[in-house]
């Protein structure tokens, strides 16, 4: 019953450093807006066109170099004018995938324009380490066992960088094991 308790603590601790570190990453953004960019010009207001985004949030494929799908738990985000703060995400809601060790991992959001960053994290012992990753790519690690992962995606405008078009965040789960 110890290790019950000592796995739960553990899944309670790892969700709370995950949703602090998400909330404060993607906090709503209410100065931007799909299609178009307000500037002041002298006394005038100018529109300035933005990329096409697509207007319904973005779902991650998350696929393995093997061509395994691992589902991903919608977290918060800022899209279209929407912008939804979720205070838990439960690890529970993930179903962990069997994939093979060291195998590399991409997400692609399914979007003509990519995305300006992608941020991974791993949770380790109760804390978050960020996951070297080239555009949403990563290696597993070679290490078995079952490990928890979130992203952070975002749209910046590319007139003004500190101006987020759009970001999304997603969790996810994989169980690591040997290669025969």
């Amino acid at each position: 019953m110890d290790e019950k308790k000592f796995f739960n603590t553990i899944r309670t601790l790892t969700t709370l450093v995950f949703l602090s570190t998400m909330l404060i990453l993607s906090g709503c953004n209410p100065t931007s807006s799909h299609g178009t960019k307000e500037v002041e010009m002298g006394s005038k207001q100018v529109h300035e066109p933005e990329p096409n985004l697509p207007q319904k949030l973005p779902t991650p494929t998350i696929q393995s170099e093997s061509s395994i799908s691992i589902p991903a738990i919608q977290g918060s985000y800022w899209w279209g004018g929407t912008c939804a703060d979720y205070a838990s995400l439960n690890f529970e809601d993930n179903t962990p995938v069997q994939v093979l060790a060291g195998e590399d991992l991409s997400i692609d959001m399914g979007t003509d324009i990519p995305p300006d960053e992608i941020s991974i994290s791993e949770f380790v012992d109760n804390r978050n380490a960020y996951v070297t990753s080239s555009d949403g790519t990563f290696q597993l690690p070679k290490e078995p066992g079952t490990h928890y992962y979130g992203a952070f995606v975002r749209w910046s405008s590319p007139q003004d960088s500190q101006i987020s078009l759009g970001d999304t965040s997603f969790t996810f789960v994989v169980r690591v094991v040997e290669k025969k």
